[in-house]
């Protein structure tokens, strides 16, 4: 990135228009004064955005105004935000511009073009073009501190934006003590419609954006209650591309899952700071796209659906139930990495819980698997080996679960025999016995007490032994 530094003496005076191409950057020292006769134009393209750090003054002569320009992809939703004074959404006409409420979680079409577009306000633009273009925000750009309120009326969700001609740095921004660590950051070149990907300080590898927020840039924080977030200077950076300069976090798998040519992921970490609950600082929770062809792989904090999920210790946390979802049939596959983050003691396995495929990370950190849209496909990852019960099915009886019911069903030749009879046993992962039914049917269904656990699942028909495992929801 080239920067262009004014700070010899003050009152440096630019006749002419001043045009800064892209991933090029301006920054005017404190005690400098950048007098411009016309306009300062900060240009944008797909490679990225020129950049003004104002840290003196900047004047424009002879009816002159900074131009920032943003760069759209055409046929597609991108969370904005202005980074000039005094802008409307009559900037946006013809297009759809919406904003967010954080009580509904829904969005809201901004029908007046008087509309104004305050600082920090995150804004969804949808650009109707055909072609990508380049939308320009004329006025006086921000500068200095500014500070936008955030409530918790509902999931807590509230889109602010980056208010400067500038790239914003997260890691130096000071969160309010009612505000989550975490940013999620609209992509719409993923898939269809755009997926949601997030950066949280200290998640390294488990994020998948990065602490640098664009000029004009739109995004998400989660309140755990109403406060006020606010911004200076200091958080301002030149930046170009999108870096991850985090120290490794001990103790962290990440789990990228791939189909229909697109990839996205989860991570699970271990932090002794962290509790079993969601926590602001520490978790990210899971923003669903409406893309249906993105694989989405998770996991859970109480009811909540995480994408890093972060737990106090190992113990109390053996297994860790996981679930996938996506909108399209087709092969999946989940590929980890993390492993020498973990002591080399500390067994890694992944269970399909499907199937009753059981793999050894260590020695096979990739699975394959078959899903079916509309359908819920659950998963364990064990950190304690004693875990690794293989199934062992007698042909054709099938155990498992569906909602917060055990299945056991029988193949349908054994009505033919008049000294059929079963016994089903279950039993917690402490080997204490839930319960024991004896049964003649060939459908069996047992309702399961708990929620979140993980059962083992003996059946017995005459000196044959079938054991599964099945996980209630």
């Amino acid at each position: 990135m080239t920067l262009l530094l004014f700070s010899a003496y003050p009152g440096f005076s630019q006749s002419d228009v001043i045009t800064v191409s892209p991933n090029t950057s301006i920054k005017v020292e404190s005690g400098t004064d950048l007098v411009i006769s016309g306009n300062l134009v900060l240009k944008s393209d797909a490679s990225g955005d020129a950049s003004l750090i104002d840290y003196g003054n900047v004047t424009y002569n002879s009816g002159g105004m900074a131009k920032v320009e943003r760069y759209l992809t055409q046929g597609k939703w991108h969370l904005i935000s202005s980074p000039v004074s005094s802008m409307t959404a009559g900037l946006f006409t013809g297009d759809y511009l919406q904003s967010h409420s954080e009580s509904t979680n829904g969005w809201t079409d901004i029908a007046s073009a008087t509309y104004p577009l305050a600082a920090m306000q995150g804004y969804a633009l949808w650009s109707v073009a055909t072609v990508p273009t380049t939308v320009v925000f004329s006025g006086t750009t921000n500068t200095g501190s500014k500070s936008i309120a955030f409530t918790k009326g509902g999931p807590g969700f509230n889109l602010v934006g980056n208010p400067y001609p500038s790239t914003l740095d997260w890691d130096k921004v000071t969160i309010p003590s009612t505000l989550g660590g975490a940013i999620w950051i609209f992509d719409p070149t993923v898939g269809s419609n755009g997926d949601y990907l997030y950066y949280l300080k200290g998640a390294s590898s488990g994020n998948t954006a990065s602490q640098y927020i664009a000029s004009g840039q739109g995004f998400f924080v989660q309140a755990t209650g109403s406060g006020n977030l606010s911004f200076d200077n200091t958080d301002r950076v030149h930046q170009s591309g999108l870096l991850f300069k985090n120290a490794v976090v001990n103790k962290m798998l990440v789990l990228k899952v791939t189909g229909n040519s697109i990839t996205t992921q989860t991570a699970i970490r271990f932090n002794t700071n962290a509790t079993q609950g969601v926590d602001r600082l520490y978790d990210v929770s899971l923003m669903m796209t409406n893309s249906p062809e993105v694989p989405v792989l998770f996991t859970k904090s109480g009811g909540s659906k995480m994408s890093i999920n972060t737990l106090p210790a190992i113990k109390g946390n053996k297994t860790v139930p996981m679930w996938f979802r996506a909108g399209t049939d087709g092969e999946y596959s989940i590929k980890v990495s993390g492993m020498a983050t973990f002591s080399s003691q500390t067994p890694l396995f992944l269970e399909d819980l499907q199937t009753g495929i059981v793999r050894n990370l260590r020695e096979t950190p990739e699975y394959t698997f078959d899903y079916l849209s509309g359908s819920d496909y659950s998963f364990l990852l064990l950190f304690d080996k004693t875990l690794n019960i293989e199934t062992k099915q007698e042909r054709h009886i099938q155990i498992y679960a569906y909602g917060k019911v055990l299945n056991v069903n029988f193949p349908t030749g054994k009505l033919t025999n008049p000294n059929f009879n079963a016994r089903i046993m279950v039993f917690d992962l402490a080997g204490r016995k839930i319960l024991q039914e004896s049964t003649r049917e060939m459908k069996n269904r047992i309702p399961l007490p708990a929620n979140n656990t993980l059962y083992i699942v003996k059946v017995i028909t005459g000196r044959k032994t079938a054991t599964g495992k099945v996980f209630i929801k």
